[in-house]
């Protein structure tokens, strides 16, 4: 075929020009062959096998087929800008669509709260939250790698990760058939910072990496990144400090809404609250910050508004339900 042997010596001759180039000058330099630049384009795109599989199949040569990098390159790129510098930023969904789990948060171990924790654990047993675990956020706190002042009598850094590995057991065998999720916060995220600022050499090492000091990967848990949401359908789960300028708010919860505008579920403030709004169509939008399960008058804020808490969450599909309770001198209420 005439128009399709032309069509080849173009590709050959201008692999790097995209579909649309390549027909354009086809049209205009064989305007008898190709009376337009689309009719001109879809032979093109069928040498390129761009027009199908079955299309492909019947192709006698793969010469002329892109590699699907390129083929994206130029269609997202077609004037040839320079590569962007940008971070894959994007929610993650869990691996199952149904479950009844409890959530527990800023625990800033090695100055947690046993009680308040041994009651939390108690309350979701009783109460049948034990598909999965979810801690959100500040499970350890990284004490001595802060740029706050610091007390050197204070426990080390491999005590606070023996101690987060002892709290892992305990999880483990209170809840033997749940799911343990850790979505990291800011105090989870101290050592990166402390490396990009004082040996940023390292930061590229297995060994200072969440997962690998932690093992998470051999106990098999879900972790998200410190600066990235879970999302469990209209419901946003997070840490709390991704949200800039609600630390001063009066009601987290609310504050949370409106620098989102959506559902959210987070903790960081030490603090239960919820907030609700009804849009002008009647849709109905919540928010819910959990409380704290550290110890409650720490040396840095010996005075402040926190309280210890619990949530159960419930979801079924994009269907959800919080049972975001209060622990209040060893009771949860």
């Amino acid at each position: 075929m005439l128009a399709g042997e032309i069509a080849k010596r173009y590709l050959k001759r201008f692999s790097g020009a995209s579909s649309n180039q390549i027909a354009k000058i086809l049209a205009e330099k064989h305007p008898l062959i190709f009376p337009d630049s689309e009719q001109a384009r879809n032979i093109v795109r069928y040498y390129r096998g761009a027009q199908g599989k079955a299309a492909r199949s019947r192709l006698t040569t793969d010469e002329y087929i892109r590699p699907i990098e390129e083929a994206m390159e130029k269609k997202y790129n077609p004037f040839g800008l320079p590569e962007a510098v940008a971070d894959d930023w994007t929610p993650v969904s869990l691996p199952f669509t149904k479950g009844r789990g409890v959530v527990i948060a800023d625990l800033h171990i090695p100055y947690h709260s046993v009680e308040a924790i041994t009651v939390a654990v108690q309350w979701a047993k009783v109460n049948k939250y034990t598909d999965f675990v979810l801690f959100d956020g500040d499970i350890i706190d990284h004490y001595m790698l802060s740029r706050f002042d610091k007390d050197p009598r204070n426990r080390s850094f491999k005590s606070e990760l023996d101690d987060t590995m002892k709290l892992f057991d305990a999880f483990e065998k209170a809840f033997p058939k749940a799911q343990v999720i850790l979505k990291w916060g800011n105090h989870d995220n101290r050592l990166e910072r402390f490396l990009r600022q004082r040996a940023p050499e390292l930061l590229d090492m297995e060994t200072f990496i969440k997962d690998e000091y932690l093992k998470t990967r051999e106990r098999g848990y879900i972790t998200v990144p410190h600066d990235v949401p879970i999302q469990i359908g209209k419901l946003n789960i997070l840490h709390g400090h991704e949200l800039q300028g609600t630390s001063t708010a009066v009601n987290p919860a609310r504050g949370a809404y409106l620098r989102a505008l959506e559902c959210v579920l987070l903790a960081h403030h030490h603090r239960t609250s919820q907030h609700a709004e009804t849009s002008l169509s009647g849709r109905l939008d919540t928010s819910w910050s959990i409380g704290c399960l550290c110890q409650l008058h720490p040396e840095y804020a010996r005075l402040n508004k926190w309280n210890q808490g619990v949530a159960g969450l419930e979801f079924d599909g994009d269907d959800f339900q919080i049972d975001n309770k209060r622990i209040v001198n060893g009771q949860v209420r």
